[in-house]
């Protein structure tokens, strides 16, 4: 599976600045919807404020497997973070989904 998924990743070479610093959240919906039937899942490390998509238990974002980067991280998967904590939830969608930070 982990080769499918970085020969897919592989495709978005050049935009790993986009897709790293202001869009990772959008990639870890890209990487979440291509791979829906693996059950991925789209989680928060908060220290660095990233995204990236769990697929069949390894982390992947533009960079590829990123599992070693994060493993000891604490992570928030979106869905579980939606239902237990619904104000952080809707703050980061309203920041790194819909781009409407306060005071802009």
């Amino acid at each position: 599976m982990g080769d499918r998924i970085i020969k897919f990743i592989e495709h978005f070479r050049g935009s790993e600045y986009t897709f790293l610093y202001g869009c990772c959240y959008w990639f870890a919906v890209i990487l979440a919807e291509r791979f829906r039937d693996d059950h991925p899942a789209i989680m928060y490390e908060p220290v660095r404020g990233h995204f990236v998509t769990r697929i069949g238990g390894r982390y992947y974002d533009v960079r590829g497997d990123v599992t070693e980067m994060y493993q000891y991280k604490q992570m928030y998967a979106m869905d579980r973070l939606r239902e237990s904590d619904s104000s952080y939830y809707r703050h980061l969608m309203r920041d790194c989904r819909d781009f409407e930070a306060v005071g802009e």
